[in-house]
């Protein structure tokens, strides 16, 4: 009996590690087979914006990009896509780029393998329907990777996309300029930004953005989107 229970235990934790520890230190930790950053080598940051579009806080993001005259990446929840076509419609005329969120904002670690494999693949082809165009990216809710979202990504032909900066503008106590400065805070070259246009970071996201883009610019920063930093990194 004890040997059964040992065997089990042993079992448990292999698939533990191969499942979850693996993926959380290799892929989100470390990296490996996604875009965190660029090569840094120019004075260019990328932009990117989780959990949209939402009605309420979307069109307030995209007027403070067009006012600075800045290109950014979007990734958004596949059933929000669907619901809001023309604010996805408005992102694509701006030149902004639309990519992969998820179809459901889940921790990776709180579903079956099989979600979270299915997850990439049915979202991305949710958002094509949208776009009429097939997502080239995608960001997991948290950021979160088991092997099934890895396996998930590989099959749906996407490629991880993650950050070097977290602007906390879902966090309750970070008012807009406790944002703006914790971005400032962490700048470097080639960084990428992660802020939120929806959900409980939209209001505070809309208040820091057209100071933000200014200080950006105001140090010589330009915007670019992630394609654009991978496609130099992949050129150079």
């Amino acid at each position: 009996m004890n040997r059964l229970i040992l065997r089990l235990l042993g079992g448990a934790a292999l698939y533990l590690a191969v499942q979850t520890l693996l993926p959380y230190l290799l892929v989100q930790r470390w990296g490996l087979g996604l875009i965190r950053q660029g090569r840094g080598e120019r004075r260019e940051v990328a932009l990117t914006f989780d959990d949209g579009p939402d009605p309420h806080t979307t069109p307030a993001v995209l007027d403070a990009l067009a006012a600075a005259g800045v290109r950014a990446t979007f990734f958004v929840l596949a059933p929000l896509a669907r619901a809001h076509p023309d604010l996805i419609a408005r992102m694509g005329r701006e030149g902004h780029e639309v990519e992969l969120h998820a179809l459901h904002h889940v921790h990776a670690w709180m579903r079956s393998p099989w979600g979270a494999y299915l997850d990439p693949l049915r979202g991305a082809a949710v958002l094509e329907g949208v776009t009429g165009k097939r997502p080239r990216f995608h960001r997991p809710p948290h950021g979160a990777y088991t092997l099934a979202t890895v396996l998930g990504q590989r099959r749906a032909g996407l490629m991880g996309a993650q950050w070097s900066i977290e602007a906390h503008d879902w966090h309750p106590a970070y008012t807009p300029g406790r944002v703006r400065r914790r971005v400032l805070a962490q700048l470097q070259p080639g960084a990428v930004i992660v802020m939120h246009d929806a959900g409980k970071g939209g209001a505070t996201c809309v208040a820091a953005l057209p100071r933000l883009l200014a200080e950006l610019r105001g140090r010589g920063y330009e915007l670019v989107r992630v394609d654009e930093l991978v496609d130099k990194i992949a050129s150079s």
